[in-house]
């Protein structure tokens, strides 16, 4: 089950998926999966709540 994270400032939505991996959607047609470090690298500011997105899956 997907967990969406809340975080102001981004173009589109971030969800952690079962994997581990960042699903970034900017609309119906622009999605993109990221691993959790590139995501973190691109968003610096939401390294914390990135993190404890991840914590809660496992």
């Amino acid at each position: 089950m997907a967990r969406q994270i809340a975080i102001a400032g981004i173009d589109g939505t971030l969800e952690i998926n079962d994997d581990g991996e960042i699903v970034h959607t900017k609309s119906a047609l622009e999605t993109e999966v990221l691993k959790a470090e590139q995501a973190i690298a691109r968003w610096p500011r939401a390294e914390k709540q990135i993190r404890q997105a991840l914590d809660t899956m496992k």
